[in-house]
C-alpha cells in the first residue's frame, strides 16, 4: 500500500471512529436527559399503597387493610425506604422517562428489608419480594403505577403526606365563620382600628368517609390568635350549607388526620404550644357529635397521619374576613 493511501485510510477510520464515539455520546446525553425528566417528577416523592393489581383474574387484587402501613419514599439521591406493615426495607432505584415524563423505565436495586412475622393478612413479603421485578413506571390521575416485567402484576401507589391550604374565597364557608365567631363584628374591629380584621386558609377533607368533604379553617389575626396559636375550626358540609363541628381553640399547624377511626371519623391530631407549657401533640376522636381530646404526645413524637394546612401559613396569605355587622 503506498503511503498517501495509508494515510486516506487511516483519516477516515478517524472519522469512523469519531462519528462513532459522537453518536454514543449524543445517545448517553439523551439517555442522561431522560433520567434527570424521570428523576424531576418522581425524586423526594412520598407514596403509600392503594393496591397490587394481578393479570390473573384467580388472584385478582389486592388492597391493604391500612394504606399507612405500606409507604415509599423516592429520595432525590436515588435511595428508597419502604415501611411494609411491621417490616422495612432500603435500597436504591432509578427512572428514565419515556416521551413524555409521565411514563417510563423504572427499576429497584437490591432492597434491604428486615423479616419480622406480620400479623396476617400482610403484603410484605409479597412487595419485597416482588419488588426487583419492577420495570416500568406510569403516573396517572396523581398515582404511581409500577408494573413489573412479563405481566406480572402492577403496584399501586397514591401521595402521602402534605395537603396544603386553599385561599379561593368562599362565600357562604365565610358565613359559616362569621356564625360561629360572634364577637367578630364591625363594632371590634373598628376599636382596633382596622387591625383586628381578620383572615382565613382553609382545606377539605373526608374524615368520616362519606363522600363529602369536611373543611379545616385556620382563623389569621389579633381577633382569633394569641401566643399559643389561632382558632381552628372543623365544618360539615349539609344541605344547609355548613355546619360547625368543633372549635378548637389556640391551635397551631399542621394538622394531623390519622387512618386510625372513632366513632366512623378519623382521628385528628393537633399541636399545642406557648404560654409556657412544653409542646405537645393533641389526639382527637370522634364521640358520635364532635372532636373530644383522648390524649397528648411530646411534640418531638411526630404523629402517623396525613398533615393538612401545611406550606408556611402567614396572615398575608390568607383570605380577608369582613366582620359582621
Amino acid at each position: 500500500m503506498r503511503a498517501h493511501e495509508s494515510r486516506i485510510l487511516l483519516a477516515a477510520t478517524v472519522l469512523v471512529f469519531n462519528a462513532g464515539m459522537s453518536h454514543a455520546a449524543e445517545a448517553e446525553a439523551v439517555r442522561a436527559k431522560c433520567q434527570e425528566r424521570a428523576a424531576g417528577s418522581l425524586a423526594d416523592t412520598r407514596w403509600r399503597l392503594v393496591e397490587i393489581q394481578s393479570m390473573d383474574d384467580a388472584t385478582g387484587t389486592k388492597r391493604p387493610g391500612d394504606p399507612s402501613q405500606y409507604t415509599m419514599l423516592l429520595g432525590g439521591d436515588g435511595a428508597v425506604e419502604m415501611r411494609l406493615n411491621c417490616n422495612s426495607a432500603k435500597g436504591t432505584w432509578s427512572a428514565e422517562a419515556g416521551p413524555d415524563s409521565s411514563s417510563g423505565r423504572f427499576q429497584f436495586g437490591p432492597l434491604a428489608a428486615t423479616h419480622a412475622l406480620c400479623p396476617p393478612p400482610s403484603l410484605d413479603e409479597q412487595i419485597s419480594g416482588q419488588a426487583q421485578y419492577v420495570r416500568s413506571y406510569l403516573l396517572k390521575d396523581g398515582r404511581l403505577h409500577l408494573s413489573l416485567m412479563a405481566d406480572g402484576g402492577i403496584f399501586v401507589w397514591e401521595p402521602l403526606g402534605e395537603e396544603a391550604f386553599q385561599t379561593k374565597p368562599d362565600p357562604d364557608l365565610e358565613t359559616a365563620i362569621l356564625r360561629a365567631s360572634p364577637s367578630y363584628t364591625r363594632a371590634v374591629v373598628d376599636l382596633e382600628g382596622g387591625t383586628g380584621r381578620g383572615r382565613y386558609v382553609y382545606t377539605r377533607v373526608d374524615l368520616n368517609g362519606d363522600g363529602q368533604d369536611e373543611v379545616l379553617v385556620y382563623l389569621l389575626g389579633s381577633f382569633s390568635c394569641g401566643t399559643g396559636g389561632c382558632t381552628l375550626l372543623l365544618f360539615a358540609q349539609g344541605p344547609n350549607g355548613y355546619s360547625l363541628v368543633n372549635d378548637f381553640p389556640l391551635s397551631r399547624v399542621p394538622v394531623i388526620v390519622s387512618a386510625a377511626r372513632n366513632g366512623g371519623w378519623n382521628d385528628l391530631w393537633r399541636l399545642e404550644s406557648g404560654g409556657g407549657a412544653p409542646a405537645s401533640y393533641v389526639r382527637h376522636t370522634f364521640d358520635g357529635k364532635q372532636y373530644a381530646e383522648r390524649e397528648r404526645v411530646p411534640a418531638d413524637k411526630v404523629p402517623e397521619g396525613k398533615s393538612y394546612l401545611v406550606g408556611g401559613i402567614t396572615f398575608d396569605k390568607g383570605v380577608p374576613l369582613e366582620p359582621r355587622n
